[in-house]
Protein backbone atom coordinates (compact mmCIF):
# COMPACT_ATOMS: atom_id res chain seq x y z
CA UNK A 1 0.00 0.00 0.00
CA UNK A 2 1.17 3.54 -0.60
CA UNK A 3 0.67 5.59 2.18
CA UNK A 4 1.36 8.97 3.58
CA UNK A 5 1.51 10.12 6.58
CA UNK A 6 1.27 13.71 7.45
CA UNK A 7 3.57 14.73 10.32
CA UNK A 8 5.49 11.87 9.63
CA UNK A 9 8.90 13.07 11.90
CA UNK A 10 7.38 13.43 14.99
CA UNK A 11 7.33 11.60 18.25
CA UNK A 12 4.44 9.27 16.78
CA UNK A 13 5.56 9.73 13.11
CA UNK A 14 8.28 8.45 13.01
CA UNK A 15 7.65 5.26 14.63
CA UNK A 16 4.69 4.68 12.44
CA UNK A 17 6.55 5.24 9.53
CA UNK A 18 9.36 2.89 10.28
CA UNK A 19 6.61 -0.07 11.27
CA UNK A 20 4.74 0.30 8.66
CA UNK A 21 8.38 0.30 6.28
CA UNK A 22 8.78 -3.13 7.80
CA UNK A 23 5.32 -4.32 6.78
CA UNK A 24 6.33 -3.22 3.30
CA UNK A 25 4.07 -0.52 2.72
CA UNK A 26 5.53 2.35 0.51
CA UNK A 27 5.68 5.41 2.87
CA UNK A 28 6.16 9.46 2.63
CA UNK A 29 6.25 11.80 5.23
CA UNK A 30 5.29 14.89 4.78
CA UNK A 31 6.28 17.11 7.33
CA UNK A 32 6.54 20.98 7.73
CA UNK A 33 10.32 20.21 8.65
CA UNK A 34 10.88 18.92 5.40
CA UNK A 35 9.25 22.13 3.90
CA UNK A 36 6.03 19.96 3.38
CA UNK A 37 3.16 22.42 4.06
CA UNK A 38 -0.35 21.16 4.66
CA UNK A 39 -2.11 24.92 4.34
CA UNK A 40 -0.30 24.61 0.70
CA UNK A 41 -2.36 23.50 -1.81
CA UNK A 42 -0.57 23.47 -4.81
CA UNK A 43 2.19 21.60 -3.04
CA UNK A 44 -0.29 19.42 -1.95
CA UNK A 45 -1.50 18.68 -5.33
CA UNK A 46 1.72 18.36 -6.95
CA UNK A 47 2.67 15.54 -4.03
CA UNK A 48 -0.44 13.68 -4.61
CA UNK A 49 -0.19 13.65 -8.22
CA UNK A 50 3.53 12.55 -7.55
CA UNK A 51 2.87 9.37 -5.13
CA UNK A 52 -0.85 8.35 -5.82
CA UNK A 53 -1.48 7.65 -2.27
CA UNK A 54 -3.68 4.52 -1.43
CA UNK A 55 -4.45 6.11 1.97
CA UNK A 56 -2.84 9.31 4.08
CA UNK A 57 -2.33 8.98 7.57
CA UNK A 58 -3.20 12.65 8.99
CA UNK A 59 -1.19 12.95 12.33
CA UNK A 60 -0.34 17.13 11.48
CA UNK A 61 -1.52 19.12 13.94
CA UNK A 62 -0.65 21.65 16.79
CA UNK A 63 -1.56 19.91 19.77
CA UNK A 64 0.25 21.77 22.33
CA UNK A 65 -2.13 23.39 24.48
CA UNK A 66 0.17 26.73 25.35
CA UNK A 67 0.70 26.93 21.79
CA UNK A 68 -2.55 27.03 20.77
CA UNK A 69 -3.50 29.65 23.57
CA UNK A 70 -0.79 31.92 22.82
CA UNK A 71 -1.20 31.48 18.92
CA UNK A 72 -5.33 30.60 18.15
CA UNK A 73 -5.36 31.84 14.41
CA UNK A 74 -2.79 29.76 13.65
CA UNK A 75 -3.54 26.88 15.53
CA UNK A 76 -7.04 26.94 14.49
CA UNK A 77 -5.67 26.58 11.19
CA UNK A 78 -3.56 24.01 10.74
CA UNK A 79 -5.33 21.93 12.73
CA UNK A 80 -8.84 22.29 10.54
CA UNK A 81 -7.80 24.10 7.05
CA UNK A 82 -4.97 22.00 7.06
CA UNK A 83 -7.28 18.98 7.75
CA UNK A 84 -9.81 20.46 5.10
CA UNK A 85 -7.57 20.84 2.53
CA UNK A 86 -5.92 16.51 2.89
CA UNK A 87 -9.91 15.38 3.24
CA UNK A 88 -10.44 17.24 -0.13
CA UNK A 89 -7.03 15.82 -1.65
CA UNK A 90 -8.32 12.47 -0.55
CA UNK A 91 -11.63 12.82 -2.13
CA UNK A 92 -10.34 14.23 -5.12
CA UNK A 93 -7.39 11.09 -5.69
CA UNK A 94 -9.38 8.59 -4.32
CA UNK A 95 -7.38 7.78 -1.24
CA UNK A 96 -8.89 6.83 2.17
CA UNK A 97 -8.05 9.37 5.07
CA UNK A 98 -7.03 7.76 8.50
CA UNK A 99 -7.47 10.91 10.67
CA UNK A 100 -5.78 11.39 13.94
CA UNK A 101 -8.50 12.94 16.19
CA UNK A 102 -8.37 12.32 20.24
CA UNK A 103 -10.11 10.70 22.88
CA UNK A 104 -10.30 14.02 24.59
CA UNK A 105 -13.06 14.81 22.36
CA UNK A 106 -15.37 13.09 24.82
CA UNK A 107 -14.47 16.02 27.30
CA UNK A 108 -16.58 15.77 30.68
CA UNK A 109 -19.44 14.10 28.98
CA UNK A 110 -20.66 12.67 32.37
CA UNK A 111 -20.56 9.24 30.23
CA UNK A 112 -18.36 5.66 32.06
CA UNK A 113 -17.44 4.00 30.55
CA UNK A 114 -16.91 5.58 27.05
CA UNK A 115 -16.91 4.19 23.02
CA UNK A 116 -17.40 5.78 20.23
CA UNK A 117 -21.63 6.13 20.44
CA UNK A 118 -20.54 8.43 23.67
CA UNK A 119 -21.61 12.02 23.35
CA UNK A 120 -18.55 14.42 22.68
CA UNK A 121 -18.30 17.67 24.49
CA UNK A 122 -14.52 18.85 24.01
CA UNK A 123 -13.45 21.31 26.89
CA UNK A 124 -10.59 22.96 25.06
CA UNK A 125 -9.63 24.54 21.88
CA UNK A 126 -7.30 21.88 20.79
CA UNK A 127 -10.30 19.14 21.11
CA UNK A 128 -13.08 21.37 19.41
CA UNK A 129 -10.48 22.05 16.49
CA UNK A 130 -10.74 17.89 16.41
CA UNK A 131 -14.03 17.80 16.27
CA UNK A 132 -14.76 20.22 13.85
CA UNK A 133 -12.71 18.45 11.51
CA UNK A 134 -14.37 15.22 12.36
CA UNK A 135 -17.42 16.67 11.59
CA UNK A 136 -16.59 17.54 7.93
CA UNK A 137 -15.31 13.57 7.52
CA UNK A 138 -18.11 12.21 9.08
CA UNK A 139 -20.24 14.06 6.39
CA UNK A 140 -17.95 12.20 4.14
CA UNK A 141 -18.02 8.47 5.60
CA UNK A 142 -16.52 5.33 4.93
CA UNK A 143 -13.81 4.50 3.62
CA UNK A 144 -12.63 7.56 6.13
CA UNK A 145 -11.54 7.11 9.54
CA UNK A 146 -11.52 9.23 12.61
CA UNK A 147 -9.16 7.61 15.10
CA UNK A 148 -9.57 9.16 18.38
CA UNK A 149 -6.21 8.65 19.93
CA UNK A 150 -5.63 8.55 23.98
CA UNK A 151 -3.07 10.76 25.65
CA UNK A 152 -0.03 8.81 24.71
CA UNK A 153 3.22 8.60 25.68
CA UNK A 154 6.54 6.94 25.97
CA UNK A 155 10.77 7.70 24.77
CA UNK A 156 10.94 11.09 22.82
CA UNK A 157 7.51 12.43 23.95
CA UNK A 158 6.94 15.96 24.49
CA UNK A 159 8.70 17.13 27.89
CA UNK A 160 5.67 18.89 28.50
CA UNK A 161 3.73 15.78 28.65
CA UNK A 162 2.72 14.76 32.07
CA UNK A 163 4.44 11.89 32.55
CA UNK A 164 7.92 13.59 30.94
CA UNK A 165 7.11 16.79 33.65
CA UNK A 166 7.10 13.87 36.69
CA UNK A 167 9.86 11.44 35.80
CA UNK A 168 12.51 14.67 34.91
CA UNK A 169 11.24 15.99 38.80
CA UNK A 170 11.04 12.90 40.90
CA UNK A 171 14.65 12.47 39.34
CA UNK A 172 15.36 15.81 40.21
CA UNK A 173 13.94 15.45 43.40
CA UNK A 174 12.32 18.83 42.51
CA UNK A 175 8.87 19.64 43.72
CA UNK A 176 5.71 18.45 41.45
CA UNK A 177 2.79 20.78 40.77
CA UNK A 178 0.03 19.22 40.88
CA UNK A 179 -3.18 20.71 39.41
CA UNK A 180 -6.92 20.71 41.50
CA UNK A 181 -7.17 17.18 43.31
CA UNK A 182 -4.92 15.17 41.16
CA UNK A 183 -7.96 12.54 41.37
CA UNK A 184 -8.13 13.43 37.31
CA UNK A 185 -7.81 10.19 35.09
CA UNK A 186 -6.51 9.06 32.09
CA UNK A 187 -6.44 6.17 29.70
CA UNK A 188 -2.57 6.82 29.37
CA UNK A 189 -1.44 4.49 26.24
CA UNK A 190 2.09 3.60 25.50
CA UNK A 191 3.08 5.08 22.31
CA UNK A 192 3.81 1.81 20.24
CA UNK A 193 0.14 0.82 21.01
CA UNK A 194 -1.20 3.59 19.08
CA UNK A 195 1.06 2.66 16.15
CA UNK A 196 0.01 -0.72 16.47
CA UNK A 197 -3.64 0.19 16.40
CA UNK A 198 -3.38 2.68 13.38
CA UNK A 199 -1.54 0.12 11.42
CA UNK A 200 -4.59 -2.47 12.19
CA UNK A 201 -7.13 0.04 11.02
CA UNK A 202 -4.90 0.26 7.54
CA UNK A 203 -4.56 -2.84 7.30
CA UNK A 204 -8.30 -3.75 7.59
CA UNK A 205 -10.86 -2.93 5.22
CA UNK A 206 -13.54 0.20 5.94
CA UNK A 207 -15.84 -0.56 8.75
CA UNK A 208 -16.12 2.17 11.14
CA UNK A 209 -15.91 6.20 10.65
CA UNK A 210 -14.92 6.48 14.49
CA UNK A 211 -12.62 4.00 16.31
CA UNK A 212 -10.66 4.68 19.52
CA UNK A 213 -7.57 3.64 19.95
CA UNK A 214 -6.10 3.58 23.92
CA UNK A 215 -5.65 0.95 26.52
CA UNK A 216 -8.76 0.74 29.07
CA UNK A 217 -6.51 1.21 31.66
CA UNK A 218 -7.48 4.27 33.92
CA UNK A 219 -4.74 5.98 35.28
CA UNK A 220 -4.52 9.21 38.28
CA UNK A 221 -2.42 12.01 37.97
CA UNK A 222 -1.72 10.74 41.70
CA UNK A 223 -1.11 7.11 39.89
CA UNK A 224 1.14 9.01 37.63
CA UNK A 225 3.03 9.72 40.35
CA UNK A 226 3.42 7.58 42.34
CA UNK A 227 5.35 5.45 39.70
CA UNK A 228 7.59 8.59 38.94
CA UNK A 229 8.38 8.08 42.45
CA UNK A 230 8.76 4.39 42.70
CA UNK A 231 10.95 4.22 39.41
CA UNK A 232 13.33 7.02 40.56
CA UNK A 233 13.71 6.15 43.94
CA UNK A 234 12.64 9.28 45.32
CA UNK A 235 9.69 11.04 47.47
CA UNK A 236 9.41 13.74 45.79
CA UNK A 237 7.48 16.94 47.31
CA UNK A 238 4.20 17.55 45.59
CA UNK A 239 1.77 20.47 46.02
CA UNK A 240 -1.52 21.38 44.75
CA UNK A 241 -2.34 24.20 42.77
CA UNK A 242 -5.53 25.65 40.89
CA UNK A 243 -7.06 22.82 37.82
CA UNK A 244 -6.75 23.99 34.37
CA UNK A 245 -9.51 25.53 32.57
CA UNK A 246 -11.29 23.20 30.62
CA UNK A 247 -10.08 20.32 33.09
CA UNK A 248 -10.92 16.51 32.02
CA UNK A 249 -12.25 15.05 35.72
CA UNK A 250 -12.31 11.37 34.73
CA UNK A 251 -11.63 9.23 31.58
CA UNK A 252 -12.78 5.59 30.98
CA UNK A 253 -12.43 4.91 27.71
CA UNK A 254 -13.51 1.72 25.23
CA UNK A 255 -11.39 0.57 22.20
CA UNK A 256 -13.67 -2.71 21.28
CA UNK A 257 -14.15 -1.53 17.56
CA UNK A 258 -10.41 -1.87 17.45
CA UNK A 259 -10.06 -4.76 19.46
CA UNK A 260 -12.65 -7.04 17.23
CA UNK A 261 -9.81 -6.54 14.55
CA UNK A 262 -7.89 -8.54 16.40
CA UNK A 263 -5.62 -5.59 18.36
CA UNK A 264 -4.73 -5.30 21.95
CA UNK A 265 -2.43 -2.86 23.88
CA UNK A 266 0.60 -4.28 25.19
CA UNK A 267 1.87 -2.28 27.60
CA UNK A 268 0.81 -1.62 31.40
CA UNK A 269 1.38 2.04 32.14
CA UNK A 270 4.23 0.90 34.67
CA UNK A 271 5.95 -0.33 32.10
CA UNK A 272 5.58 2.74 30.01
CA UNK A 273 6.92 4.73 32.70
CA UNK A 274 10.24 2.26 33.06
CA UNK A 275 10.91 2.09 29.72
CA UNK A 276 10.06 5.88 29.36
CA UNK A 277 13.01 6.50 32.06
CA UNK A 278 15.11 4.14 30.46
CA UNK A 279 15.40 5.88 27.65
CA UNK A 280 15.07 9.55 29.95
CA UNK A 281 18.72 8.51 31.49
CA UNK A 282 20.82 7.20 28.04
CA UNK A 283 19.41 10.01 26.54
CA UNK A 284 20.80 12.70 29.36
CA UNK A 285 17.90 13.06 30.95
CA UNK A 286 15.84 14.36 28.36
CA UNK A 287 13.07 13.22 26.17
CA UNK A 288 13.29 15.08 23.08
Amino acid sequence: MRIIITGGTGFLGKRLFRDLQEKNHTIMSYDIVDNYDILNLEQLKSTFERFVPDAVIHLAACADLNIFANKPEISYKINVVGTRNILNMCEEYNARLLFASTCCCYGNNDTHPTDETSQTCPTEPYAQSKKESEKEILEVGLPHCCMRLATFYGEEMRSALAPAVFIDKAHKNETIEIHGSGGQTRTMTYVDDIVSGIITIVENDPKYTIINITTEEETSVLDMINHAKKITGNDTKCVHIQDRNGQIKKEVILSKRLQSFGWKWKTTFEDGMHKSYEYYLKNDEKFN
